[in-house]
């Protein structure tokens, strides 16, 4: 394989590049996708680009370009993670000060998220997965599974007969 992380990049890509640090962040945050579009790139091929563009495996110097200029963001603005627990914080301290407890909170719940000791899971309710279910609802599953494949029953029974004789004529010498 080429050694393409040191590849010159493209003014699309870095155009794509700055555009996606510049709006990962705040309230006017773009996609990827949106930001394919805005760099160049075809409306038409924009998503596959900005999943490749942000893809190592596919484009390690991007990747790479994108990496250095968030560290340069981050250097800039004078990010890190112990300011950035500091700062939240400090707020919600000022903030249960001022008898504002819904605010302290959330500004605890976004330290305890900085420092890792929450993870965001989302699950589909309406489909539970069988690791969440009950053993009653499990074999409920199960009886809903075989009654909706009860007509392979037969099949299979079918389909092992034919491949014993099958199996059979084989081993009878001609």
């Amino acid at each position: 394989m080429k050694n393409i992380i040191n590849r010159p990049l493209t003014e699309m890509q870095k155009t794509f590049a700055k555009l996606h640090v510049e709006n990962s962040f705040g309230e006017h945050s773009m996609s990827n996708t949106d930001c394919a579009k805005k760099a160049g790139y075809s409306p038409e091929s924009s998503s596959q680009r900005a999943y490749e563009l942000t893809n190592p495996e596919i484009y390690p110097n991007v990747c790479k370009y994108i990496e250095e200029l968030k560290n340069e963001f981050r250097k800039k603005n004078n990010i890190s993670p112990d300011k950035h627990m500091g700062r939240l914080q400090y707020l919600g301290l000022k903030a249960e000060e001022n008898k504002m407890y819904g605010i302290a909170l959330q500004s605890e719940i976004a330290r305890g998220k900085v420092a890792g000791y929450y993870i965001e899971r989302k699950a589909i309710l309406n489909n539970p997965s069988i690791d969440n279910m009950s053993l009653d609802q499990l074999y409920q599953r199960m009886r809903d599974i075989k009654k909706r494949n009860r007509y392979m029953d037969g099949r299979r029974e079918a389909m092992k007969k034919l491949k014993e004789e099958k199996d059979e004529e084989k081993e009878k010498p001609s």
